[in-house]
């Protein structure tokens, strides 16, 4: 299990971290295609507006679809069910392309009150930017069908390969076309927007084709499959269906946490800080919630990447556990496989988060406060999804979304006084609070249920975990701030630079210092 996990983990992790890095890397010159902060911040305003809503919708239908596929196709396979998995896999296909189209109807026609509660000042801008996603949802649902197809299967380079390229081509697009809009033909900002709203279909429909070539290469699967089936066909497949909505639903709930979290920032935001300070204008709401919400949302999540790697590769291995010892192991390995990502990665993000900040989006204090804020807020989201993953896979659906109840209200219940207290950083705050005491909850639960706790089991490898994490905070800190005082660092290359020193560097001593033993064995033999 340990060799499978680590190797599909690779892979995924490989390919997600390239991805999220194009992800926000993009940003560099495209807000300078914009033009002004202010035009700045008002594009990014516009993109997280009509991007959150088009997340969720796009949670709802496909978040738990593929995991729910994956986890029985997973099942059928150690069987060797092949007939079985293939039919599963055409039923799959007619449920997630029903989705899409249920999804991007009511995110059309939902699109004026969308825009309407959002805390951006052009609302007809809103609704357009919105409803340009929604071609989209009728391309990734079929995309993610194929995916979680592949994920059962363990094919987790191809699944891989097909995330880069609806990245690499949606950011090129993004680009080219913001460039010729922008700058070679003046257009609007609204024009650049959409299109790179829009990008995200261009990009689905070469990754689909992808893995379509990849599926048809190896005999996974006909090219008839993914013809429209006659109703008797359908019909036949109605129970197959039925089976994976029901495997799935747990999975689609809990999948779409993070995107619900996230709306209720944007929503709440406007409501509340027009209620505790109704002084403030839309201009000025706008202006947080760029700062505050957009800005550190896009820089923030390349932390989820690899947790969505670990999760991904996971939960075909976990589901499939036949004693108590292989989940003990397997969770342990789970969890120290996001903890040693995530511990020495947040830390580094927050000791590098003024030079971030600045890189993407201009010096701002603020900015740059709300995005260590954020990056701490987003770590625990990593443990909150990797612990539920671990409940779905061991089939507590209930349990899991149980949990995921009680972190969205206690969510919506303690974003007003955070608010109130603590302004644009109450929703940081907020999500902090819910997930920790939620993750707790749900930690406990899996230690009585199985009398196994993973976290002790390994508690000699988180000291060491610890201890390297701190030995690399301190290390780059004095260096950053001796490089600091020596030499100001202002234009895109020198913080980029800046950043790439430190992280390396903080990375190397990270690795040495945790590692020690390996590497002076290894160096011993050398000699």
């Amino acid at each position: 299990m340990r060799e499978k996990l680590l190797i599909g983990s690779f892979w995924l992790s490989f390919f997600n971290i390239v991805c999220k890095i194009l992800g926000f890397i993009y940003l560099i010159p495209w807000l300078k295609f914009m033009g002004t902060i202010h035009n700045q911040q008002t594009a990014q305003a516009i993109y997280n507006v009509a991007y959150l809503p088009y997340a969720l919708f796009l949670s709802l239908g496909t978040a738990g679809f593929p995991s729910g596929i994956a986890k029985k196709i997973a099942e059928l396979n150690i069987n060797g069910n092949k007939n079985q998995i293939k039919e599963l896999f055409k039923s799959g296909l007619i449920v997630m392309e029903i989705i899409g189209i249920l999804s991007a109807l009511l995110m059309f026609i939902f699109a004026p009150t969308l825009s309407k509660i959002s805390p951006i000042v052009d609302h007809t801008a809103g609704i357009t930017a919105i409803r340009s996603l929604c071609f989209s949802l009728l391309i990734i649902p079929i995309l993610s069908a194929l995916r979680g197809y592949f994920q059962g299967l363990n094919y987790s380079f191809p699944f891989g390969v097909s995330q880069l390229l609806e990245q690499l081509v949606r950011v090129v697009c993004i680009l080219v076309g913001t460039y010729l809009i922008r700058v070679q033909f003046n257009g609007s900002i609204l024009s650049a927007v959409i299109l790179s709203t829009f990008a995200s279909s261009i990009g689905g429909i070469v990754a689909f084709l992808y893995l379509l070539f990849i599926g048809k290469k190896r005999n996974l699967f006909q090219l008839k499959d993914f013809y429209f089936l006659p109703l008797k066909s359908i019909s036949h497949m109605k129970g197959l269906a039925i089976d994976i909505i029901k495997e799935s639903l747990p999975f689609v709930y809990v999948g779409s946490a993070i995107s619900i979290l996230q709306l209720i920032d944007q929503f709440s935001l406007k409501v509340l800080y027009s209620l505790f300070f109704p002084q403030s204008s839309l201009s000025e709401l706008q202006t947080l919630y760029t700062l505050a919400s957009a800005n550190p949302n896009k820089l923030a999540p390349v932390l989820l990447g690899i947790i969505g790697s670990i999760t991904i590769s996971a939960l075909p291995l976990i589901s499939t556990v036949k004693s108590k010892p292989e989940l003990l192991q397997g969770t342990s390995q789970i969890l120290r496989l996001a903890f040693t990502f995530l511990l020495p990665t947040s830390i580094g993000m927050i000791i590098l988060c003024n030079p971030l900040n600045t890189l993407f989006f201009g010096f701002n204090l603020d900015g740059s406060r709300y995005l260590s804020a954020t990056i701490i807020s987003t770590s625990l989201l990593g443990i909150f999804t990797i612990v539920l993953s671990i409940l779905q896979a061991l089939s507590f659906h209930k349990k899991a979304m149980q949990i995921t109840s009680i972190t969205l209200l206690l969510k919506l219940i303690i974003q007003i006084p955070c608010i109130y207290l603590f302004k644009g950083y109450g929703l940081s705050i907020a999500t902090i609070i819910c997930t920790m005491f939620t993750t707790i909850i749900a930690y406990r639960f899996l230690s009585r249920k199985f009398d196994i706790n993973p976290i002790k089991y390994n508690r000699k490898y988180y000291s060491r975990l610890v201890y390297s994490t701190i030995v690399m905070t301190i290390l780059s800190l004095l260096i950053l701030k001796i490089i600091s005082s020596v030499y100001k660092f202002e234009s895109t290359l020198q913080l980029f630079f800046l950043i790439s020193l430190i992280g390396c560097l903080g990375g190397v001593v990270f690795s040495v210092t945790l590692f020690r033993n390996k590497f002076i064995s290894k160096l011993g033999k050398l000699f």
